[in-house]
């Protein structure tokens, strides 16, 4: 795991380390991060605020989505309530609530981390949404690049359920990298990934780690572009979605 910002994110989930997989994140979630998982069958928003509003808790923000249908996450002043389609595969379970665990932490959790490192407590209030922000602040999050505020629109999606911005699909993509690495970590993967091909190193993700079919695929990708024969495999790749 090379990326900084992952090692971070990794640090900040406070998720236990495992070498039980595939991985139980819904056991270690309650112990570190301030997040009620809620399994609900045939998911949909509507179902979700009716959850809310019965329980009384604050609506708050969408924060992440990997898809309405699957799961969502509503997240105010530092928790957060993750929906999960409890109908779903347990495959796709167990990978949307690692991809809305990690949309929590980096779109929500990270952030207010960031703006209480630089202004203190004193802008708790502007986090929580109990105050507005004073221009000084305003001013502050525009130049030392601190949001008070989440800025992604995760809703600004088309028909098909897919981002419409550049910027929401960045962090779609931050949130999958998270993801795999809480589920499949790198590290556990290394000595398949200097030696196994495409297909196997898929096998393994599914088999082992209980990744769904397409995510597998996906991070088996990422993972092979990391080796010195990159070149090669990335032809492999193109000429395999050309013929799909």
């Amino acid at each position: 795991m090379s990326e900084g910002w992952l090692q971070e994110a990794v640090k900040d989930c406070g998720l236990p380390a495992s070498t039980v997989f595939p991985r139980d994140l819904a056991e270690d979630i309650p112990l570190a991060l301030k997040l009620t998982v809620v399994p609900l069958p045939g998911l949909t928003p509507r179902k979700g605020l009716e959850w809310l509003v019965s329980h009384k808790r604050a609506h708050g923000g969408l924060v992440g989505t990997s898809d309405l249908k699957h799961g969502f996450t509503v997240a105010h002043a530092g928790a957060g309530v993750l929906f999960l389609n409890s109908t779903d595969r347990p495959d796709e379970q167990r990978f949307t609530l690692a991809h809305e665990v990690a949309h929590f932490v980096l779109d929500h959790l990270q952030p207010r981390l960031r703006a209480l490192r630089a202004r203190g407590k004193s802008i708790l209030p502007v986090l929580n949404g109990e105050q507005e922000p004073t221009v000084a602040e305003q001013l502050s999050s525009v130049f030392e690049r601190i949001p008070y505020r989440t800025q992604a629109n995760f809703m600004d999606r088309n028909d098909k359920g897919k981002p419409r911005t550049g910027q929401v699909m960045e962090l779609e993509q931050r949130a999958d990298r998270l993801a795999f690495e809480l589920l499949a970590p790198r590290q556990e993967l290394l000595p398949l990934v200097k030696h196994a091909g495409r297909k196997e190193l898929e096998a393994e993700l599914m088999s082992r780690f209980g990744l769904p079919a397409r995510e597998a695929r996906t991070y088996a990708w990422w993972l092979l572009l990391e080796r010195p024969s990159r070149r090669p495999f990335l032809t492999c790749v193109q000429n395999d979605e050309e013929r799909d």
